[in-house]
């Protein structure tokens, strides 16, 4: 994997190439939920400044802290009600699982590998122990590496107009979609394209 600074520099050069929403891509907030990093620490990294050198311990407890504040707003469910089923995850007391989901206390590495589990977080304890400079450069790389598959294979909406004999396929001026937008946008049009038969009078041109 490409060190932070490289990947923030090629991701840079694919915006600008492609004339895409820096915005959108580099979503400070988004960017924070999807690391359970502070957006303070998202904002910092992404303009270039050098990370903070925070104890381990101190990672841990904020990125639980992140993850379960999340979980609350994702599912709806009561915080007791996660308390409880962290507990019984864990084989805990539901008092002991409500001060680690609030941060307050520090997890050991087995209930830390289960907590990873139940936020189905990726690459484990890592994602909790890991610099924070670290976590973001995954997220990023998983951003440059659709921007780049979507260079190479020239996007979803032109693979879908390929196997439909699509001649032309205009957005509005100055209108560039990132390779999310196009790939949502290209699994509606294959729904309207490939239709059973009910409208077989229309044709895409």
């Amino acid at each position: 994997m490409l060190a932070l600074s490289e990947t923030l520099t090629r991701i840079e050069a694919r915006i600008a190439e492609a004339r895409l929403d820096r915005g959108e891509l580099l979503d400070v907030t988004d960017l924070s939920r999807r690391t359970a990093l502070r957006e303070s620490e998202v904002e910092a990294l992404l303009s270039g400044a050098a990370p903070v050198d925070e104890p381990v311990d101190d990672r841990v407890r904020s990125r639980v802290r992140a993850l379960h504040e999340a979980y609350l707003a994702r599912t709806g469910m009561r915080a007791t009600d996660v308390c409880k089923e962290v507990a019984v995850r864990l084989g805990i007391s539901p008092e002991w699982a409500r001060q680690l989901l609030l941060g307050k206390k520090m997890p050991n590495v087995r209930d830390l590998t289960e907590l990873a589990r139940f936020f189905g977080v990726e690459h484990g304890t890592m994602f909790f122990t890991d610099p924070a400079a670290t976590v973001l450069n995954r997220e990023l790389d998983r951003v440059l590496g659709e921007l780049e598959g979507a260079r190479e294979d020239r996007g979803p909406l032109l693979q879908l107009a390929t196997r439909h004999g699509v001649v032309t396929l205009a957005l509005r001026a100055g209108h560039h979609l990132t390779p999310r937008k196009q790939e949502a946008l290209a699994v509606m049009l294959e729904g309207l394209l490939s239709g059973d038969g009910e409208d077989e009078g229309v044709e895409a041109r």
